[in-house]
């Protein structure tokens, strides 16, 4: 029997070859936007780090300067990438499993820093540039989604699965229904691709115990 680790092994790496094979057969649509595709994978890549850090370093038990200082940076984040509050939800989550109260907190004050950064860099408030033409249906389903695995996930290997999982099923489902911004939902699959890597979890054979897995 395979156990779930194992399993999100191998999904992640199904998830890896359909991204590529997704924004291979649309490369025509996309090449014209180098900088979206940086902007993507840059906010990707800055947000496992940032992930990373947090999980091993910060004591998610203190409100103190540091967690005040991830709340900007997902809101710098959420600015320079476009990414919306979604794909910060599971990890949050996990982050802050033992003090819903400070989740709820940290939420606000991360919109709350990035609708500051976005008047102070471009005189307006915009909140629709994440959600253009997509169905609030849609968007309330994935929400929902996104608490729920949340609240299961049990360690950091779950967080970049989710998470990953999240950003594919955002991406594709804007991709299928919307006609205006194909070459954005696109581009925002590139972002699920770190995710799925760093949820693949190395392992050792063990002769008695079979596959043993490293800690993240």
């Amino acid at each position: 029997m395979f156990s779930k680790k194992h399993f999100i092994n191998w999904f992640s790496l199904l998830f890896i070859i359909s991204t590529i094979i997704i924004i291979a057969f649309n490369f025509q649509l996309i090449k014209s936007h180098p900088i979206l595709i940086i902007n993507n994978l840059f906010g990707a890549v800055l947000l496992i780090v940032v992930y990373y850090i947090s999980d091993k370093f910060l004591n998610s038990d203190k409100f103190d300067l540091f967690i005040v200082s991830l709340t900007f940076i997902f809101g710098f984040i959420s600015y320079f990438s476009f990414f919306p509050l979604i794909y910060y939800i599971i990890f949050l989550l996990f982050f802050f499993r033992n003090n819903i109260l400070r989740f709820l907190i940290f939420i606000s004050v991360t919109v709350a820093f990035f609708f500051l950064i976005q008047k102070f860099m471009l005189d307006i408030i915009n909140f629709e540039i994440f959600y253009w033409d997509f169905s609030v249906i849609w968007i309330i389903a994935l929400y929902l989604l996104s608490l729920y695995t949340g609240w299961l996930v049990s360690d950091m290997q779950e967080v970049y699965f989710g998470s990953g999982i999240i950003i594919f099923l955002w991406s594709v489902i804007f991709w299928i229904t919307n006609y205006t911004f194909g070459e954005i939902s696109v581009i925002s699959l590139l972002t699920s691709i770190p995710f799925f890597f760093f949820s693949i979890r190395k392992y050792k054979v063990d002769k008695f115990l079979g596959k043993v897995y490293k800690n993240l």
